[in-house]
């Protein structure tokens, strides 16, 4: 039987304003509870020589806005009818990680928001962790998002990969509610030949009640930038794709493509690794 999307972690801070609506809204739809989890780094370079009371002061100050947001956050989704429960951790950087990953790895899927250029939000470094390191699908949200979460048409990026295809079985709680799925491949020397099992694809989706189109395109440019303007195409609420790490120097960095997509998606995307 296929796994359903129940339980939802939003991975938020006191900065960022889209992953929370957006979590909620898609739990109201897919008919799932939501754990919101607000992050607050402790950094204390620099504080060697500010008095030990004003350093109290600030972090309690800084808790207190980051409580307040989880607060907001969990009232949202009552209103919404949404089973809710929020959580605050702080710390230093490994233990933030390492906490943040176990609460992810306990839930169906994990939503957070695109990492900013132009802020500085706590929850931002944390997002590569949680798409190499959570072993859950994460739905990324672009930064400034204010549409309502909708699955009218998605995207599907396919190209044969073990990560695509955790990717679309991931998606197939999403994909049966979708009115238009498009399957694309785009076609370089890298992927030669990965059209040649478009037909099987689509008679896998079917099997789960998934009606799905097929195509493969060609660019002479970068994978994502094409993608994203099939999806704009499209005009497909959701793009799927897998997430591409390699270990280099013990740290986990993305592919090329994969923190294209992240970084430059008008749309959100859901990413597997």
């Amino acid at each position: 039987m296929l796994a359903m999307i129940r339980d939802l972690l939003i991975v938020a801070d006191a900065v960022g304003e889209a992953a929370g609506p957006y979590g909620v809204a898609l739990a109201k739809h897919l008919g799932a509870a939501t754990s919101c989890l607000c992050l607050q780094p402790e950094d204390d370079r620099g504080l060697a020589e500010v008095r030990f009371d004003l350093v109290v002061s600030a972090r309690d100050e800084a808790l207190r806005t980051v409580r307040e947001a989880a607060e907001n956050l969990a009232y949202a989704a009552r209103a919404a009818e949404v089973p809710a429960e929020t959580e605050t951790i702080h710390g230093g950087p490994d233990v933030l990680r390492a906490q943040l990953l176990a609460r992810a790895r306990m839930h169906d899927l994990v939503v957070v928001e695109q990492p900013s250029r132009r802020r500085d939000r706590p929850a931002d470094a944390y997002v590569e962790d949680i798409l190499l390191g959570a072993g859950r699908p994460t739905l990324v949200v672009p930064t400034g998002w204010i549409e309502p979460a909708r699955l009218d048409a998605v995207t599907v990026a396919w190209d044969g990969s073990a990560a695509a295809a955790r990717a679309l079985g991931d998606a197939l709680p999403l994909l049966k509610r979708a009115r238009r799925v498009g399957i694309v491949t785009v076609q370089t020397e890298a992927v030669a030949g990965v059209g040649e099992g478009g037909d099987r694809l689509v008679r896998h989706l079917a099997r789960h009640g998934v009606e799905a189109d097929y195509r493969t395109t060609f660019s002479s440019v970068t994978v994502v930038g094409h993608l994203i303007a099939e999806v704009a195409q499209a005009g497909s609420d959701l793009l799927v794709m897998g997430a591409y790490g390699h270990s280099r120097l013990r740290e986990a960095f993305l592919g090329g493509a994969s923190r294209d997509a992240l970084r430059q998606s008008g749309v959100p995307v859901l990413m597997s690794h």
